[in-house]
Formats: structure tokens, C-alpha cells, sequence
């Protein structure tokens, strides 16, 4: 071998043995996480599975996102209305500011998703799953969330107003200051629950279980709202709560 041969040799052994060194010092693999942040307009993603995916910002009306894996996704901002979202996945999720309204996402699988100051207006959610979901601040008006499982979800300051709880299982949820204007939760049951200052105007509360462990500190109700056996709350317009509403 010549001398030119076997500088060659050497210098291609050297810079080998330097890139295995910076490989082991690496230690842990880097994961590749896709994301597309650009617009799907009604597009077909049913059963698609994107755990984990980037979509910070994505605009996705109207699209079709049936049984659709969507765990641990990171995306704040989003646009979702209108979407087809039966039964999709979507656990631990980050959406906050993300936009649900006018979608469908009966029996979706949203367990502990982060989607404080998220809208859900007019979207329909019966029989989902919302345990210990944080949506504080959200927007539910007119939203179908009957037979609903939202043990410990966090809703407080959320608005409510018209929204369907109806059969919905509520322990130890957190609604203190939510706006429940006109909500049915007609044979919900709110054991442990927290209600605090929450106006429930001209609402329907009739049936509704496990109130006696609830918390209504603050609370109040009109004339109109209809109540269950045994629960009594000031009338909203006496903050000296020297008339009261009860079942009638």
C-alpha cells in the first residue's frame, strides 16, 4: 500500500470512529414526529392514524375524521368545524383555541385533552368521554352533550348556555362560574360536583342525581328553572337569597 494509500485509510477510519462516538454520546434516539399544518379542506382521514402528530394551527373543515387515531396531537388553534369526528380518538390532546363548532364527536374518546378557551358551539358529543378533560373557558352554547362521561373535567367559566347534559355523568366536574343559561341535565349525575356562582337561568334541573353532595355555593336560579326534589336555590335577582326556588 502506498503512503498516500494508507493516509487515506487512516483519515476514513478516524472520521468513522468520531461519528460513533457522537452517535453514543447522542444516547436516546430523536423520534420523528410528522405534523401538516396547511389546509385539508373536507378531506377523507377516517381511520388515519396520527398520534402524536403536529397540527398547531391546521385547517381541517369539514373533514371526515371517523375513528380516527388522534392521540397526544398538539393542536392549539385549529380548525375542526364542521368535521365527521365520530368515535375518533383524541386523548390528552392539546386544543387549546381550537375550533369544534358545528362538528360531530359522538363517542369520541377525549380523555384529559387540554382545550381551555376552545370552541364546541352547536357541536354534537353525545356519549362521549370528557373524564378529567381541562376545557376551562370554552364555548359549548347549544352543544349536545348528553350521556357524556366528564367525571372531574374541569369547566369553570365555560359557556353553556343551551347545552344538553342530559344522563351525563358529572363527578366531582368543576363548573364553578360556568354560564348555564337554559341547560337540560335531566337526570344528570353531578355527585361532587362543584356549581359555584353558577347562574342556571331558566334552566331544566329536573332529575337531576347526587346534588346533595354537589357544591351550589354562589349559585342561583329564575323563576322559570325547573329543579329537583329537595334542592332550593336563591332566585338570581336576591343576592339576599330571602326567596328561593324549588321544585315545582
Amino acid at each position: 500500500m502506498s503512503l498516500l494509500s494508507l493516509r487515506a485509510f487512516w483519515a476514513a477510519a478516524l472520521a468513522a470512529i468520531c461519528v460513533a462516538g457522537t452517535a453514543a454520546a447522542q444516547g436516546k434516539p430523536v423520534a420523528w414526529q410528522p405534523g401538516y399544518v396547511g389546509t385539508c379542506d373536507k378531506c377523507n382521514l377516517a381511520g388515519r392514524n396520527m398520534s402524536g402528530w403536529t397540527l398547531t394551527g391546521a385547517n381541517y373543515p369539514d373533514a371526515n375524521l371517523e375513528f380516527a387515531f388522534m392521540r397526544g396531537i398538539q393542536a392549539a388553534g385549529a380548525n375542526f368545524e364542521g368535521a365527521n369526528a365520530s368515535g375518533v380518538d383524541l386523548r390528552t390532546a392539546i386544543l387549546t383555541s381550537a375550533r369544534f363548532s358545528g362538528a360531530t364527536l359522538s363517542g369520541a374518546r377525549l380523555m384529559g385533552i387540554h382545550a381551555t378557551g376552545a370552541e364546541f358551539r352547536d357541536t354534537m358529543m353525545r356519549g362521549a368521554n370528557l373524564q378529567g378533560a381541562l376545557v376551562v373557558g370554552a364555548n359549548f352554547s347549544r352543544a349536545d352533550l348528553g350521556e357524556t362521561r366528564m367525571e372531574e373535567a374541569d369547566l369553570s367559566g365555560a359557556n353553556l348556555t343551551g347545552a344538553k347534559f342530559d344522563k351525563a355523568t358529572m363527578t366531582s366536574a368543576v363548573l364553578n362560574g360556568a354560564n348555564m343559561t337554559g341547560v337540560i341535565m335531566t337526570g344528570a349525575g353531578v355527585s361532587g360536583a362543584s356549581f359555584r356562582d353558577v347562574r342556571f337561568l331558566a334552566a331544566d334541573l329536573s332529575g337531576m342525581t347526587g346534588y346533595d353532595s354537589a357544591d351550589f355555593a354562589g349559585a342561583c336560579a329564575s323563576i322559570d328553572t325547573l329543579m329537583p326534589a329537595g334542592l332550593l336555590l336563591p332566585l338570581c335577582s336576591d343576592p339576599g337569597a330571602l326567596k328561593t326556588v324549588a321544585a315545582n
